[in-house]
C-alpha cells in the first residue's frame, strides 16, 4: 500500500507544481557553489574553502516578498591555530535555509534563517587537539546549529546566481573552549531551475 501512496503524492505534488507553474509562481531547482568558511573565535585562526551543493523551491516574487526553502550539502570549519598547534575543524552539514525573497527586477534580496545538522565531523583528521593541557576531541562538537543569512542574488529566467552570507548563531560545540565558537561562512552559488 506504501508504493501506490507514494506514485499518488508524487502525482498531486506534480500537478500542483504545474498549476503553479502555469501561474508562473513555483520554481524548482539545482544549485552549487564555493564557500569560504570560518569560525567567530578569540584563537588564531584563516578561513578555508568548501563547497556546497542542493536543491531548491521557491515562491517567486512578483508583487509581494517571494519565499525560498533548500536543501543543501555545505562544507563548515576554519584553520585554527592555538598554543602552537594548527588544526582544521571541518564539518560537512545538512543545511535547510528558509528566507525571504525582495525583487528588484532581476536583481533580489535575501534575509531569513537555517537550521544545520553536522553530519561529518573532524579535526584535522585527528581525535582530539590539546589547549592549555586538556584534550578537545570530537565529542565536544555539537549535532546540530542553527543561524540567520542575508544575500543578493540575480534571476534571469531560469538561471540563478547570487552570494550569501551566513551568521551562525548556535555554538559549535561545548566546554570551556567551544562553548563561544560559532560558524561564519560566505557561499558564492549559481543555479538552474526546471520552471521559466
Amino acid at each position: 500500500m506504501r508504493f501506490p501512496a507514494l506514485l499518488l503524492a508524487c502525482a498531486a505534488f506534480l500537478l500542483s507544481s504545474s498549476a503553479l507553474h502555469a501561474q508562473r509562481l513555483f520554481d524548482l531547482g539545482l544549485k552549487g557553489g564555493v564557500n569560504m568558511d570560518d569560525l567567530s573565535t578569540t584563537f588564531s585562526h584563516t578561513a578555508i574553502v568548501g563547497g556546497n551543493f542542493g536543491v531548491f523551491a521557491r515562491v517567486k516574487p512578483p508583487l509581494l516578498p517571494g519565499l525560498q526553502g533548500e536543501v543543501l550539502l555545505s562544507s563548515v570549519g576554519s584553520s585554527v591555530t592555538v598554543e602552537g598547534q594548527t588544526a582544521e575543524l571541518r564539518s560537512v552539514d545538512l543545511q535547510l535555509p528558509l528566507f525571504l525573497i525582495m525583487a528588484f527586477g532581476p536583481a533580489e534580496l535575501h534575509a531569513g534563517g537555517y537550521y544545520a545538522r553536522h553530519l561529518i565531523k573532524s579535526i584535522d583528521g585527528e581525535q582530539a587537539i590539546t589547549i592549555n593541557g586538556e584534550k578537545v576531541s570530537l565529542s565536544a562538537l555539537n549535532d546540530d546549529s542553527y543561524g540567520i543569512l542575508v544575500g543578493a542574488g540575480l534571476r534571469l529566467k531560469q538561471f540563478y546566481a547570487g552570494a550569501r552570507y551566513n551568521f551562525g548563531l548556535g555554538s559549535i560545540g561545548t566546554g570551556p573552549y567551544l562553548d563561544d565558537v560559532k560558524n561564519r561562512q560566505a557561499q558564492l552559488y549559481i543555479g538552474w531551475g526546471f520552471f521559466k
